[in-house]
């Protein structure tokens, strides 16, 4: 560089140079940050002969050993044939094994070699100087307060990736199973029959489910392809479901007249779960239950959101249970899954609340 000039200057406008960083869009802002921190950490991980996301494979098996594929890509919130490319790559390089899952002979388990497990030990050093570097610029309530904005920011990222027509596209391309969840059925079959909804029903497996116990079921959700599936099975099944087609976040049912709600597997960032379930409470009559049931963040991989900041814990949950509802229970079920899951087990948190 010539006479100082760092890069952003080079070239530059006048009266660009003069604009503060916190004038810029944030965008802009953390595409910058995030180039910047890219471009450093692989010139660091250079001398392992390991890409980005090689290093974060071999780093979440240190913690993880004999995790499968899909198991990886929940934990590095990424797409699984991504881990199974960086995967075939490494096991080339020597640097882990893969064989057969024991508990499932359909699934790979990625093992780290002696070689693979000492580079991903010195992948953790550098992670961990990294992190000093940023604590000691940062102090560590800043780099704390970061890490929080970046969690946030990640689940709501993950959430909005997933809109009307992704799903429209997932339902169009193979329709999802029509067996309700047992778990919806154990708790339904035990309160008194009335009027329910199904907030975020999707092709309608427990809207049908409930249905079949007797439940004059409204079934909400913002997929046309996935309500057009579920009025199909009803009419073959003679059941009348009413359908709505709405955006959970801005859907507004009429208060005080179901006597079940439900809201099941379906994960935002908590203040937007928090306005569904405000609004799920409104609609319950006295005495009238809401049943939320979700993905917990200890679930083997493979089930529910990429993102851990979108699982259910028990605490997460409380946090947002309406100040009308009184809690019945809360607990957590394994669940089995049949099918072409490369996971069999799912563990699930189940809550339920009454309106006072």
């Amino acid at each position: 560089m010539k006479g100082g000039e760092t890069p952003a200057a080079r070239g530059s406008h006048p009266k660009a140079r003069e604009a503060p960083a916190e004038a810029q869009p944030i965008g802009f802002r953390l595409s910058r940050a995030a180039r910047t921190l890219r471009l450093a950490w692989a010139e660091r991980l250079s001398p392992l002969e390991l890409s980005p996301p090689q290093a974060a494979v071999l780093r979440s098996l240190l913690d993880h050993d004999r995790t499968g594929v899909r198991g990886l890509a929940r934990l590095l919130a990424t797409d699984p044939m991504n881990v199974k490319h960086l995967a075939d790559r490494l096991e080339e390089a020597g640097l882990i094994v893969s064989g057969a899952d024991p508990a499932d002979r359909r699934t790979r388990s990625l093992t780290l070699t002696s070689r693979g497990r000492e580079r991903a030990v010195e992948v953790e050093r550098l992670v961990q100087e990294q992190d000093r570097w940023l604590a000691g610029r940062l102090g560590e309530e800043g780099l704390a307060g970061l890490a929080t904005a970046l969690s946030d920011l990640e689940a709501v990222l993950d959430a909005a990736d997933h809109g009307p027509a992704a799903w429209d596209e997932r339902h169009r391309q193979r329709p999802f199973s029509t067996d309700p969840d047992p778990l919806v059925l154990e708790v339904a079959s035990a309160l008194p029959t009335g009027r329910a909804l199904d907030l975020g029903s999707g092709a309608g497996r427990n809207s049908l489910g409930l249905a079949d116990l007797g439940w004059r079921v409204t079934a909400v959700d913002f997929s046309k392809v996935a309500l057009d599936q579920l009025r199909s099975a009803a009419q073959e099944r003679g059941q009348e479901i009413e359908v709505v087609q709405a955006d959970l976040l801005r859907y507004r049912p009429s208060q005080e007249t179901f006597q079940l709600c439900l809201v099941a597997n379906i994960h935002l960032p908590e203040g937007q779960l928090a306005t569904v379930l405000e609004a799920a409470a409104s609609s319950l009559a006295r005495g009238g239950h809401l049943l939320v049931i979700g993905h917990h963040a200890e679930t083997p991989g493979g089930h529910g959101p990429r993102h851990s900041g979108l699982l259910f814990t028990e605490a997460r949950v409380s946090r947002i249970v309406p100040a009308e509802l009184q809690v019945v229970r809360m607990e957590r079920h394994q669940r089995s899954h049949g099918g072409d899951r490369s996971d069999t087990e799912d563990l699930a948190l189940l809550l339920l609340a009454q309106r006072k």
